[in-house]
């Protein structure tokens, strides 16, 4: 039987921000290098891991909040 690998929640907080950062770190780093800050691969590229992090971060935003109202209720 596959046992559960748990994750504690503050590591995905800091998993969402490294994506984030990539996202952006990428956008510059590949637009500097190959001379290409409005290329649409780069866009691509980029937009990906930056919503990602973005979508990410507001879920565990939502998730912190639901455990924050259900331990109060308690």
């Amino acid at each position: 039987m596959a046992e559960e690998i748990a994750l504690k929640p503050g590591v995905l907080k800091w998993v969402f921000t490294f994506v984030l950062v990539l996202g952006v770190a990428f956008y510059f780093a590949w637009g500097f290098a190959y001379n290409a800050l409005f290329d649409l691969a780069n866009y691509t590229a980029s937009a990906i891991l930056i919503f990602t992090g973005l979508f990410g971060m507001l879920l565990y935003r939502e998730l912190e909040r639901e455990e924050a109202g259900g331990a109060a209720a308690r």
